[in-house]
């Protein structure tokens, strides 16, 4: 009996180690923050939007993100995806008869904060699993973070968070014989008051063992009216980012 259980269980083990599998990446994004936001606590209308760079002096950043996918054999249910970035800027600028928040008619110099992270936990399934793979899905994402401005006498912090569902997309392709791979990564959603995007179009080539170097392009777009009680965002963050990379 005690043999024919330790052989039930090294078959299951064997099993598990053929069909389950996953992916796990660490990288460094280097982006531009870009666009515009206001923080309209005084209700003077679209003239108070603010400039990210030209106002807020915010500049190239970099910031590390992590996502990791757990795939397994049942057919039915969706395989999971986990993904984590983060986005940290600082400026500084001299204005005039500016508006922010509590911050009225303000002439001289502001020192500018803005924290943004993005989770996101994706359920997809695989709709291509050979020298082409192509995955569709349903990601929940969501968006915390606050930004803060400082004025000689005075600040304003704002604090927002939201979640949203956005589809989900991905395509890769395997270069016949080599170890490189291209591959192009999506999630999109648009209604009344959001609109919001991202994408990734990246290289890949695998050393051993499923390690590997990534290397591409990322875009983040959130146009949003929600995040917070009189804060309206139409910004943008995008550059080149490099990853590593195990598939297991």
């Amino acid at each position: 009996m005690k043999k024919t259980i330790l052989a039930i269980l090294l078959t299951l083990n064997i099993l598990r180690a053929d069909t389950m599998g996953g992916e796990i990446s660490l990288g460094i994004f280097s982006y531009t923050p870009s666009g515009e936001a206001s923080y309209d606590l005084l209700s003077l209308g679209s003239n108070t939007s603010q400039n990210l760079e030209k106002t807020f002096g915010f500049s190239t950043e970099q910031d590390l993100f992590f996502k990791a996918y757990f795939e397994h054999p049942l057919p039915f249910i969706p395989n999971l995806k986990l993904g984590y970035t983060t986005f940290s800027s600082k400026g500084t600028r001299s204005v005039g008869m500016f508006y922010w928040g509590d911050i009225s008619l303000y002439t001289g110099d502001i020192n500018n904060k803005l924290s943004l992270d993005i989770l996101d936990a994706t359920l997809y399934y695989e709709l291509l699993d050979n020298w082409i793979e192509a995955d569709v899905g349903l990601t929940l994402r969501y968006i915390s973070g606050n930004m803060n401005v400082a004025a000689a006498l005075d600040s304003s912090l704002v604090d927002f968070s939201t979640s949203t569902p956005m589809l989900y997309g991905k395509i890769r392709t395997q270069i016949p014989s080599t170890d490189l791979s291209l591959q192009l990564e999506a999630n999109a959603i648009a209604f009344t008051g959001v609109n919001s995007y991202d994408y990734e179009l990246s290289a890949r080539y695998t050393f051993y063992m499923g390690l590997g170097l990534e290397a591409g392009y990322k875009a983040f777009h959130l146009e949003n009216d929600e995040l917070a009680d009189s804060l309206n965002v139409n910004i943008d963050f995008s550059g080149p980012y490099a990853a590593v990379i195990w598939d297991f």
